[in-house]
């Protein structure tokens, strides 16, 4: 009777629509978490819910091994803990196209910390807001990586460089040498990004995190070779 009660149940949770994973990284907090759920309103959602416990990215490996398939299996992931960053890229394949990420961190920098790591490794998400969370406000900031006029300016002086009248050719001697060095420097100039962090218009909050929402974009269309 056990046996049969076990294959009906686990075969009831195969077939489930909507599920909740929660990882946590301790088993402490994890049984902890159980807990709660299950004695929120006579535990009414705690079969929809699976604990794990482990690493993110580890975690993501065993499920993708598991599946056997490379299909995304998540239509939304929020991440609640340090070095988010570090977990983006083994999390985007894993999502839904139009699929949310959210991020949550005490600061604001650890949200720009996902902001440039996208941006530098060039992971399909667009970010769609960044707010404070306070004791009852909300405020919308405005998270992004910019390129300085400056350095856009000295970029395109060195892109179109002028000569002086009377001097069409120069000198060979040195000409290399000094292209290779301005092509050295323009190659650094290229790199300086700038990250913008600052509150949009709103009220003082006090308090609470940041919450960095992303939107998984659609993958490239695959173009068929003639």
């Amino acid at each position: 009777m056990a046996d049969l009660h076990h294959t009906a149940s686990q075969s009831w949770k195969d077939n489930r629509r909507a599920i909740v994973h929660t990882l946590d990284i301790s088993s402490k907090h994890s049984k902890h978490a159980r807990k709660i759920v299950e004695g929120f309103r006579n535990g009414m959602y705690a079969s929809n819910v699976d604990f794990h416990v482990g690493d993110v990215s580890d975690w993501i490996s065993e499920q993708r091994a598991a599946r056997q398939t490379e299909e995304p299996f998540l239509t939304h992931v929020l991440l609640d803990l340090p070095n988010a960053e570090q977990h983006l890229t083994n999390v985007a394949p894993t999502l839904h196209a139009n699929g949310i990420l959210t991020v949550f961190n005490p600061s604001i920098t650890q949200i720009a910390d996902c902001v440039e790591a996208i941006r530098e490794q060039k992971m399909p998400y667009l970010l769609d807001q960044v707010v404070e969370l306070g004791a009852g406000m909300i405020r919308e900031w405005d998270v992004r990586a910019v390129r300085p006029r400056a350095t856009l300016r000295k970029a395109e002086a060195h892109d179109t460089p002028e000569v002086p009248e009377g001097h069409a050719t120069e000198a060979v001697d040195g000409q290399t040498a000094r292209d290779e060095e301005l092509a050295k420097e323009l190659a650094q100039t290229k790199e300086q990004w700038a990250m913008i962090c600052r509150p949009k218009a709103g009220q003082q909050v006090v308090g609470g995190g940041f919450l960095g929402i992303w939107r998984r974009m659609e993958p490239a269309p695959v173009q068929e070779s003639e």
